[in-house]
């Protein structure tokens, strides 16, 4: 099961890259708008539409990779309070319920991008897109996001029965311990970062 998850990474990982290029180029776009709208009388058409659309597509891959970071939300106000066997419950109780929705959702998305994609749907803006391609880069994102969950929430059941202590440090909450390393590697990486720059 390890070799799946870690596939899961690295391609979330892509994703999340591939993501991150694309709000730069549209940050950029936006700064030459601005200064075209101001000086030059020059406009993109349809900028903001297209932002829309990243939007949601940058969303749907930043599920995947915010899950394959162990980044999602979780309440766990009482979770250090209750036995290590109730914490494992829960904990495969987190992953089945979240690869429930996002499996449903990719679903229901699904069918949405067949819907527009038979009728033939366009955009009512000036651009007239076809809305199945916009909304095809968002269903890809949620496809990987519930085949992520779903490969997890597998991963974790089997644990329940054979590792609960693993279960409980693969699949649990973050402590705050945790939460402090991850912040002070990403410091010191952009510092190294910014060494290399100097240099």
């Amino acid at each position: 099961m390890q070799t799946p998850l870690n596939w899961f990474g690295w391609i979330a990982r892509g994703g999340a890259i591939i993501a991150g290029w694309a709000l730069m180029a549209i940050s950029v776009a936006t700064c030459v708008e601005i200064l075209g709208r101001k000086y030059f009388n020059f406009s993109f058409r349809g900028l903001d539409e297209i932002g829309g659309y990243m939007l949601a597509g940058v969303s749907a891959f930043g599920f995947a990779y915010a899950l394959s970071k162990r980044s999602h939300m979780r309440v766990t106000l009482l979770f250090p309070y209750v036995p290590a066997s109730v914490q494992s419950f829960l904990n495969v109780l987190a992953m089945l319920t979240l690869a429930a929705m996002a499996v449903f959702c990719a679903w229901r998305g699904g069918f949405e991008v067949l819907d527009v994609l038979m009728s033939g749907k366009r955009s009512n803006t000036p651009l007239s897109v076809p809305l199945w391609m916009p909304q095809t880069v968002w269903l890809a994102g949620m496809v990987l996001f519930a085949v992520g969950t779903i490969l997890m929430a597998w991963h974790a059941l089997s644990l329940f029965f054979r590792d609960r202590p693993m279960l409980n440090r693969m699949y649990g909450p973050q402590s705050l311990e945790e939460e402090i390393a991850t912040e002070v590697g990403h410091a010191e990486a952009r510092e190294q970062i910014n060494r290399a720059n100097q240099t």
